[in-house]
């Protein structure tokens, strides 16, 4: 999905990225997360969510159309295969929300592994086997 929204936009790049690691002794969620993009991040506002927000922040990020001087390319938001990924991307989340206990979702303040401009999110989904960290923005 990144390569496609960067593929054709105009001063627009978009960062996602899926970390994934094996829970340990900890429910700290700045520690999960700190060792899941592997250096030092700061956190703000952690709360918890459920998958339909997830989805809608997913559509609605992946979807910014911009303006004339910044976003994605007009032609790539009505291409099939924009619809075929967005679609994997929700049927993912959704069917991954269903091995979890909980979501979190939360800012960072300092440490964020990109440059937010335009929109970002960044939801951690907690699991008993495994914990995903799911990460997106877009920047200039």
């Amino acid at each position: 999905m990144a390569d496609l929204l960067n593929s054709d936009g105009i001063n627009y790049s978009v960062f996602l990225r899926v970390y994934s690691g094996l829970p340990e002794s900890t429910d700290d969620i700045h520690t999960i997360v700190t060792r899941l993009i592997g250096h030092e991040a700061v956190l703000a506002g952690v709360r918890d969510v459920g998958v339909s927000e997830v989805v809608e922040t997913l559509l609605q990020s992946l979807g910014y159309v911009g303006d004339e001087g910044a976003g994605p390319g007009p032609n790539v938001l009505r291409s099939p295969d924009f619809s075929r990924l967005l679609g994997n991307i929700r049927d993912n989340v959704v069917q991954l929300s269903q091995t979890v206990y909980g979501i979190k979702s939360f800012v960072f303040a300092r440490g964020h592994p990109a440059y937010p401009v335009f929109w970002d999110f960044a939801y951690l989904f907690l699991g008993n086997h495994q914990h995903v960290l799911l990460l997106g923005s877009s920047s200039d």
